[in-house]
């Protein structure tokens, strides 16, 4: 009897083991990701947490008692490139970052997935994204150099806390999350940024870069009929109606502050929260937390 004996919550038409089927259940509901780490050591991480493409907006981060400076933004939005140039490099190539571009003492990924098996379109597009990633990556480590900080080097990061990423709708579902996160905090950047407008140029394009990531993971999801659920209540997923995630009102991205962006990256954040709890300082994707100054929700 074949293993693929259930069908995809993400998208029906495909049929999944039992395990993709918990992994979809996760994507689905975001708040999933607690219980999910609550089975492997959630409890433990929000113990020691009670004792970020993503840059600061808003208000900033609760715990926040001072205005991060430039090159502490940076470094904030270098942890949300890591995070995603890796997901989509293992994604798309089975490997992820060099040693070089993880900065001296960087930490290996855990939970990465092997090489997956994508359709075509679906592999130029994941390809594309791991290229456009690892830029980035690259880029904002000499920016920060060139400003005269020291570029972080890679977190601890544990890309299956969602659940083990195996199939095409969950990669698709995962990217878009990815992606929506991204890029609301680069919208949040610019008033951190406006002392330097050669960064803030550059923040911008990064953000036109997002924006079409974005573009292409929504038309993707639609026409697959993949379900992406929404990261928290400011975020608005993709359906086979609605091909952009902005607000319905005004037309516009949500912008995230330092603390919204690391309630979801931390998985506390729920697809009903506005602002997450604070103080919680490690968890989800980040098991050890983000590296830099700006750490805590």
């Amino acid at each position: 009897m074949s293993k693929y004996k259930f069908k995809s919550l993400l998208c029906p038409t495909e049929s999944v083991t039992e395990e993709q089927l918990a992994t979809d259940r996760n994507l689905l509901a975001f708040d999933h990701s607690i219980a999910h780490l609550n089975r492997r050591s959630f409890l433990s991480v929000l113990a020691a947490a009670t004792a970020m493409t993503a840059l600061s907006g808003g208000k900033l981060a609760y715990a926040q008692t001072t205005t991060p400076g430039i090159t502490d933004v940076l470094n904030f939005a270098l942890n949300l490139e890591y995070l995603e140039a890796n997901f989509y490099l293992y994604a798309s190539s089975g490997t992820g970052l060099s040693a070089t571009d993880m900065g001296t003492g960087g930490v290996a990924v855990t939970g990465a997935p092997a090489k997956l098996t994508l359709d075509a379109p679906t592999m130029a597009v994941a390809q594309a994204l791991a290229q456009d990633e690892k830029n980035h990556v690259e880029l904002l480590r000499s920016a920060i150099t060139t400003l005269g900080g020291t570029p972080i080097a890679q977190p601890a990061i544990n890309l299956a806390a969602m659940g083990a990423i195996t199939t095409q709708a969950q990669f698709l579902a995962a990217a878009r999350q990815f992606t929506a996160l991204g890029g609301s905090a680069y919208i949040g950047s610019a008033q951190l940024l406006v002392s330097n407008t050669s960064v803030l140029t550059t923040a911008s394009q990064i953000l036109g870069a997002e924006g079409q990531h974005a573009g292409a993971l929504n038309y993707l999801c639609a026409i697959q009929g993949v379900i992406s659920a929404a990261i928290d209540a400011q975020d608005v997923p993709p359906s086979q109606t609605n091909y952009f995630t902005v607000d319905s009102v005004n037309a516009l991205s949500p912008s995230r502050n330092t603390s919204q962006v690391l309630g979801v990256v931390y998985a506390v954040s729920k697809p009903t929260t506005t602002n997450p709890t604070t103080g919680v300082t490690m968890g989800g994707f980040f098991p050890n937390g983000v590296n830099g100054t700006v750490k805590s929700t």
